[in-house]
């Protein structure tokens, strides 16, 4: 299984702290940037941005593609 992190940018302050808060490190929000991004394959899934998130914008989903196999995460 992988993990799909979403982002709601009507949501989304900008500013940052899911970037800092994951613990690893599967979120990229250089300076400049207006949106965070997730790096494809990182996310374990431990919510911490979730829950962090002041503006409620991020859901994280548990994704499985109909073979069974790993499926890329998504922004």
């Amino acid at each position: 299984m992988s993990w799909r992190w979403i982002l709601n940018k009507r949501q989304c302050t900008g500013c940052g702290i899911c970037s800092d808060i994951c613990p690893e490190r599967a979120i990229n929000q250089s300076s400049g940037m207006a949106y965070p991004e997730p790096i494809s394959g990182k996310c374990t899934g431990c919510l911490d941005c979730v829950d962090e998130c002041p503006g409620a914008a991020i859901t994280v989903e548990q994704v499985e593609n109909s073979a069974g196999k790993q499926m890329p995460e998504a922004s």
